[in-house]
């Protein structure tokens, strides 16, 4: 799709042209689905997130200027729309707080030898404050800065989510490799 093309769906997209919509949800839903499976616990919860993220998506689609890639505009989109939705559902309260962890247990990194189905399925076993914070550091590539922010709470706190999603992964991943078979 050209750069004129793709201003013209969104164009439409603007005037409420149901066609233009449809045109967008189908080249993008697939995508976006993928995002919002990351932060879900399941499919049919990244239904609905997918669902609230294109509602979004088209009541916001005039504040997109062109400056930067549309996929990205999207991906940001879809994340805050399955923020939200966490923060509806109460689960990302954080109560603890991590100011005494030494930095040095901020540096683990995750496991990377699975196939991405069972990753993802791991992934979505997380309780659902730590999958969020391994989402926006990990796979959306957010500062912890940019997570506190988004949150409303402190860095700190950020990186020791991040650090024991992690630790919960890698025992997870240690288990999946040492039964062979996928994690239920």
């Amino acid at each position: 799709m050209t750069n004129q093309e793709r201003n013209q769906l969104i164009t439409a997209c603007c005037r409420g042209d149901a066609r233009a919509q449809r045109t967008l949800f189908e080249r993008h839903k697939n995508p976006l689905f993928t995002v919002c499976l990351r932060y879900a616990r399941d499919r049919p919860e990244a239904q609905d997130i997918l669902q609230e993220a294109f509602l979004a998506i088209f009541r916001d689609l005039g504040q997109y200027n062109g400056s930067g890639p549309f996929e990205g505009w999207l991906r940001k989109v879809t994340v805050r729309a399955a923020l939200q939705h966490l923060r509806r559902s109460n689960v990302l309260r954080f109560a603890e707080n991590y100011d005494d962890l030494p930095r040095d247990a901020w540096q683990e990194l995750p496991d990377e030898e699975l196939a991405h189905a069972s990753v993802l399925h791991i992934v979505q076993q997380l309780p659902a404050g730590y999958r969020t914070v391994f989402n926006m550091r990990c796979v959306e590539a957010w500062s912890y800065e940019e997570i506190a922010a988004e949150l409303g709470i402190v860095e700190s706190s950020v990186r020791s989510r991040y650090t024991r999603a992690c630790r919960m992964l890698r025992q997870a991943v240690e288990g999946y490799l040492r039964n062979a078979a996928p994690i239920t």
